[in-house]
């Protein structure tokens, strides 16, 4: 009888760990959705592409919110293709900032400027873009992104050149916000995520 007995209280105690985990697992999917801003050189290497793709994925699961791209690469190639890839995945509203005098990596292949130049038989874009695409400089979106956040909320998540990031620490209090750039980050940023090479 006492194997029996101690089959069915580790049932039950099994029961009441599952039903525990369903109440946590419950609580976490009702958290409100990551604030990212994505900072990339896309076009160099392919990484930038599938970390955007993994974000694309984020979004489509609830767990995040993109707030904008920053495109750390100077080139207009870059930034067409993150519109081209906004028009893609369905989400052609997410505003895309663009380096002011960034640093260059001229030996790269530019995948990027090899896709928004393709064209169909007519000669029109393959690929679907956004008419009239918001697109500013970095730093002003990263102010206007940054300033409308709660505080603490942010996450940057950032891959290739650290540009962007270094002009933002160094801009100034503006219209947009009474806080200067170093100010503004620590206000709002909760985390950055950054790849290291």
């Amino acid at each position: 009888m006492k194997p029996i007995i101690m089959i069915m209280a580790c049932a039950a105690l099994m029961l009441g760990a599952c039903t525990g985990k369903q109440s946590a697992d419950t609580a976490e999917t009702q958290k409100a959705p990551m604030k990212i801003i994505f900072e990339t050189d896309m076009g160099n290497d392919v990484d930038d592409a599938l970390a955007y793709d993994m974000l694309m994925k984020y979004i489509e699961e609830g767990d995040i919110e993109l707030l904008g791209i920053s495109s750390n690469k100077p080139s207009e190639s870059s930034v067409q293709f993150l519109d081209l890839l906004n028009n893609w995945y369905g989400y052609p509203d997410i505003p895309v900032g663009h380096v002011m005098n960034g640093a260059t990596c001229d030996d790269a292949v530019d995948y990027a400027a090899a896709v928004v130049n393709m064209k169909d038989s007519v000669g029109n874009p393959l690929f679907l873009r956004n008419p009239s695409p918001k697109v500013i400089p970095s730093v002003q979106l990263y102010r206007e992104l940054l300033a409308a956040q709660p505080d603490s909320s942010v996450t940057i998540v950032s891959v290739g050149f650290s540009t962007n990031l270094a002009q933002l620490l160094e801009s100034p209090a503006d219209s947009v916000s009474p806080l200067s750039g170093r100010d503004l980050v620590a206000a709002k940023v909760k985390r950055l995520v950054t790849m290291g090479g």
